[in-house]
């Protein structure tokens, strides 16, 4: 899963990428075949890539527990603000922005829906910095599907900010916080 939105230039370059190179493969396969080349079997093909694959760099584990994210430019379109705006929701703490290490800043889409960014995040967000202060832990502990005895899904923390449920979240995230910080 990539870490950027499905709108995000740089998701696109990415696939871009990845098309480009299946056929730049495809296409030396085929001229190795018009002249005369010998049939690879199917196992050495399959080892070939799953090697090539595997020497690429590993996909980041926040990718899967952040899911996508919105750059700067991409967030101030989905909501219709200014970077000014931004940048003060971020400082008030109504919206997450994650720093990857180098040095480019993410905003987690599963924090944006229809247009609007999540309720009552700063309560949550505040309290949280209470235990640690770590944007990533905070987004983890948002997203991060949970499941009751039986296996079954719970809300996910943001689930329930977006269905209004924000005393009950506030109530776990001081829980959470005091725990982190004893």
């Amino acid at each position: 899963m990539s870490i950027l939105a499905p709108e995000d230039p740089l998701r696109r370059t990415q696939e871009e990428v990845a098309d480009q190179t299946a056929d730049l493969l495809r296409a030396q396969l085929r001229n190795l075949a018009q002249h005369g080349a010998l049939a690879i079997p199917f196992a050495e093909v399959s080892n070939f890539v799953s090697e090539f694959v595997a020497r690429m760099p590993s996909t980041n584990p926040w990718a899967e527990i952040i899911g996508p994210s919105y750059t700067s430019g991409s967030l101030q379109e989905a909501l219709g603000i200014e970077r000014g705006a931004v940048s003060k929701a971020v400082k008030e703490l109504r919206l997450l922005r994650l720093e990857t290490p180098e040095r480019v800043n993410l905003y987690p889409a599963f924090q944006i829906r229809e247009g609007r960014m999540a309720p009552h995040l700063r309560p949550v967000l505040e309290a949280l910095r209470l235990g640690v202060n770590d944007p990533w832990t905070w987004a983890q502990w948002l997203n991060t599907q949970r499941r009751d005895a039986d296996g079954q899904p719970l809300p996910r923390n943001i689930d329930r900010l977006f269905a209004g449920d924000a005393s009950t979240v506030l109530a776990k995230a001081r829980q959470d916080a005091a725990t982190w910080a004893a």
